[in-house]
């Protein structure tokens, strides 16, 4: 079973690789888009009273991440960051709040449903867009937690969906730029280290509807960030 776990996990980490470098290059001159999707929290727990905080740096810039379970079903999370101005580009600061529901976590995996709202503002004064949004979402994540590989490490895998609602009330280039949209997130990553102290990893897609893509606020189609994760036991 480890040495099958092992091969899916190298198999991910290929596909992150591939990810990662294409939207390297593609990311490289951004000036189209309005809004740059937020990262993710993935957080899955194994019984309830367990704790999580995190800091990551990634598409939304420096941020820091936590949470409990309240119990083994029901957990509470925060999530927030932001990304400073570099020679007049895209900048922002956004923070998100939600509850997640989870299925038992037997056999060292569970199926999540995370509702939550996210709100924050961005700008980018060399094309003088500036804006406020609040952001709805559910997100839909299948989880393993706390796998062994050996004596001393472990690794959780996560793979899922988001749906968010953003609304957005702005101007860009001296014009009214007031947007309602929802956009997807397909998502995937890993967090690997020992009981309690990991290396994070999360990549994903941002997606509006088809047709949509070049109207109303732009949304740049890749998000993902490296990070460390720290497990709060009881």
């Amino acid at each position: 079973m480890y040495l099958s776990f092992t091969g899916k996990l190298l198999h991910m980490k290929k596909i992150i690789y591939v990810i990662g470098a294409g939207c390297t290059v593609f990311s490289c001159k951004p000036p189209s888009y309005s809004y740059v999707p937020t990262t993710l929290n993935t957080a899955a727990y194994s019984r309830g009273g367990e704790g999580h905080v995190g800091v990551l740096f990634g598409s939304a810039g420096l941020g820091a991440k936590g949470g409990i379970a309240l119990t083994k079903n029901i957990n509470v999370n925060i999530w927030g960051a932001t990304l400073p101005s570099a020679n007049n580009d895209y900048s922002s600061k956004e923070a998100e709040y939600s509850i997640g529901i989870q299925t038992n976590p037997d056999n060292h995996s569970v199926t999540s449903f995370i509702m939550g709202l996210g709100n924050g503002h961005n700008e980018k004064p060399r094309t003088e867009l500036s804006g406020h949004f609040n952001r709805g979402f559910l997100q839909i994540m299948q989880s393993t937690i706390d796998n062994k590989i050996g004596s001393y490490v472990r690794v959780e895998g996560f793979v899922g969906l988001r749906v968010n609602y953003l609304d957005y009330t702005g101007t860009n280039n001296d014009k009214p730029l007031n947007d309602i949209l929802y956009y997807y997130e397909p998502f995937f990553g890993f967090n690997i280290g020992g009981r309690n102290v990991r290396f994070e990893l999360l990549q994903g897609l941002a997606m509006k509807n088809t047709g949509e893509w070049s109207q109303g606020v732009r949304v740049f189609p890749w998000f993902g960030h490296i990070g460390l994760l720290v497990k709060l036991r009881r």
